[in-house]
């Protein structure tokens, strides 16, 4: 798992470092694992 670095544009953001988690997640979610949602509108 990496290290996400950012450009310091504020103070701030002059030595942040966030996880990259762009290995472990994917982009969609697990088909099996979602169910839809049943409402009733109007």
């Amino acid at each position: 798992m990496g290290l996400k670095k950012w450009k310091p544009t504020t103070p701030g953001l002059r030595h942040a470092v966030w996880p990259d988690y762009s290995e472990l997640t994917k982009k969609e979610p697990e088909k099996s694992l979602v169910e839809p949602l049943h409402r009733r509108f109007g």
